[in-house]
């Protein structure tokens, strides 16, 4: 539990970073971020090698790497088509993926309270985000096929370490974490040489930023993974970190909840207590 809990707190301080630190150029910051990532990793890895005799995190770490990138660009392209709160929610909901994933394949079985627990985690995400209002939403034509991609490849970025974990050796994690953020910065990297973009002393000081909690969050997550069943782990740490970030924001910025997000993060706690029953 400890994992998760460390885990869902980088999480936060990652998305802080990104909201309250933005840059005009997001792909030079993701490419700096991914390099951090990866260095970090490599630092970590004991031994040094690239390769420990299993293939598994070179050519699972690529696949995943190649979708973390996917995701962002989906996102992204939710975003400009449909809104920055229709996407958001679409985003959490795509929490599912791996917790389908997990019980469909892997034979995980939640008790009917912890079931509960992850009905109420998903309804609490879409309900901090909110939905467009009835007069924004008849303005504002719904593209369902860049929505149902943002939940699609979020879930399954989410999912990959899960996959991972099942597939692979523990003894193997941290290269399956530098295979990840290798391939998703080399990939970056041709995006940025294609749009003829430099990367700046901004990009670089956010990058950095956005890295290393980036780096420890999806560490300790697989290691959260290993330990704990996936359909308590992902909505766990998905509504966590909301959690995580709207005392953060109070705090902080001094920014209060209105009464629906007062009433999510109630729903959040409610979620946490059942998911750990």
């Amino acid at each position: 539990m400890l994992f998760l809990f460390l885990a869902l707190l980088f999480s936060a301080v990652l998305a802080l970073v990104l909201k309250y630190l933005n840059t005009g150029s997001p792909y030079g910051v993701y490419f700096v971020n991914y390099i951090t990532c990866a260095l970090l990793a490599f630092a970590t890895l004991q031994p040094k090698t690239l390769y420990s005799g299993d293939a598994t995190p070179c050519w699972l770490g690529a696949i995943t790497g190649l979708i973390y990138l996917a995701s962002l660009a989906a996102n992204g392209y939710s975003i400009h088509k449909n809104g920055a709160i229709l996407s958001s929610v679409f985003t959490r909901l795509g929490v599912l993926v791996p917790i389908l994933l997990s019980v469909t394949l892997f034979g995980e079985r939640p008790t009917l309270l912890q079931g509960l627990g992850v009905v109420l985690a998903v309804a609490a995400a879409v309900v901090m985000n909110g939905l467009p209002g009835k007069a924004a939403a008849a303005e504002q034509r719904v593209y369902l096929l860049p929505l149902v991609l943002t939940l699609l490849l979020n879930g399954t970025a989410d999912a990959m370490s899960k996959v991972f974990n099942q597939l692979g050796r523990r003894q193997d994690d941290g290269l399956f974490m530098f295979y990840i953020f290798l391939f998703a910065g080399l990939a970056t990297l041709v995006l940025l040489l294609r749009q003829h973009r430099t990367v700046t002393k901004r990009d670089v000081l956010f990058g950095i930023l956005a890295g290393v909690p980036n780096f420890l969050s999806s560490r300790l997550l697989l290691a959260a993974l290993g330990q704990l069943p996936a359909f308590l782990v992902y909505p766990s740490y998905s509504v966590g970190v909301i959690l995580v970030i709207s005392v953060a924001s109070f705090f902080l910025f001094r920014e209060r909840l209105n009464r629906r997000q007062l009433g999510a993060a109630g729903m959040i706690l409610a979620a946490l207590v059942l998911l750990n029953l």
